[in-house]
């Protein structure tokens, strides 16, 4: 991303319009790579009409199924510039446990419609595929972002009986905490940022850094959780899921890799053994 630090040099209302624009903008999605294909094309699409809430554009949603229809059902919610499919070493696995997988393709995102992306889309879409499964979801296992939106849902109500999430985000706040050190995005835009974000993408919500915050609204203590993040993570601090611990200290464990970073983890053979045993109730093995 470009940097923003020339901002400091241009009027501050104009100053945090363009940040606000920056920071939702999405490039082009990503691509499914070679090892995710044959899962990809395997999977049984369906599409969910979903309208932005901040402007009522429709965003036709993609959500693919895997598995039995009949099986125990796991949602997956995947993280920013992302897609369903790079999920694909984890759905093989669940598969194999005799799960049925559900994923959707964020607006915005893999083979979903829409130009952006926002945690209340990500919500609006979980409550909705949740509809579907009046007998809950056996499991919901979330990376990055994903691991926000998702457990914003699950503290809305949605229900499942296990939470899984990979490199985490605890909050909204840590997100645009992120967002203005990673770009040099000038400190002092931060309260009209956060004001143009509010009016542009959030209008309906009373406090944004309320609600979108897991160490303020956690998990229900009656959904185990299970964090995964690694050491050496660049593009998500492992302190992150250190917060998300804390907040859920009663339902929740912290696993540490190292090594793996932020994307890797969700590929990593060991991981993925760890989410599927925490997922499917089975006594997880320790990892090394």
């Amino acid at each position: 991303m470009t940097t923003l630090r020339h901002l400091a040099h241009v009027p501050a209302p104009l100053a945090a319009e363009i940040a606000a624009w920056a920071a939702f903008r999405l490039g082009p999605p990503a691509p499914v790579r070679p090892h995710e294909r044959e899962v990809h094309q395997a999977s049984r699409r369906s599409t969910l009409g979903h309208r932005h809430g901040a402007d009522g554009r429709r965003a036709d949603v993609v959500v693919h199924t895997w598995g039995d229809p009949e099986a125990p059902a796991v949602l997956l919610v995947h993280g920013w510039q992302s897609r369903a499919s790079f999920f694909a070493p984890l759905i093989s696995d669940l598969l194999a446990a005799g799960r049925r997988v559900v994923a959707y393709d964020a607006p915005g995102h893999g083979d979903s419609g829409g130009r952006r992306r926002t945690l209340a889309d990500d919500v609006a879409i979980i409550h909705r595929l949740s509809a579907a499964e009046p007998g809950g979801w056996e499991g919901v296992v979330a990376h990055s972002a994903g691991v926000l939106g998702a457990g914003v849902a699950l503290a809305d109500g949605v229900l499942a009986h296990r939470f899984a999430g990979l490199a985490g985000i605890s909050s909204v706040t840590a997100i645009n905490d992120g967002f203005f050190a990673f770009t040099g995005t000038p400190p002092a835009l931060r309260r009209r940022y956060d004001a143009v974000v509010r009016r542009r993408r959030f209008p309906d919500e009373p406090d944004i850094y309320e609600r979108y915050d897991l160490t303020r609204r956690p998990v229900p203590a009656t959904i185990p959780a299970l964090f995964v993040h690694d050491a050496a993570d660049r593009r998500v601090s492992h302190l992150q899921s250190e917060l998300l611990l804390a907040a859920h200290a009663d339902s929740a464990e912290l696993v540490t890799t190292t090594g793996l970073g932020h994307n890797r983890i969700v590929r990593d053979d060991t991981v993925r053994r760890r989410a599927v045993e925490h997922i499917t109730a089975v006594k997880p093995s320790n990892l090394p």
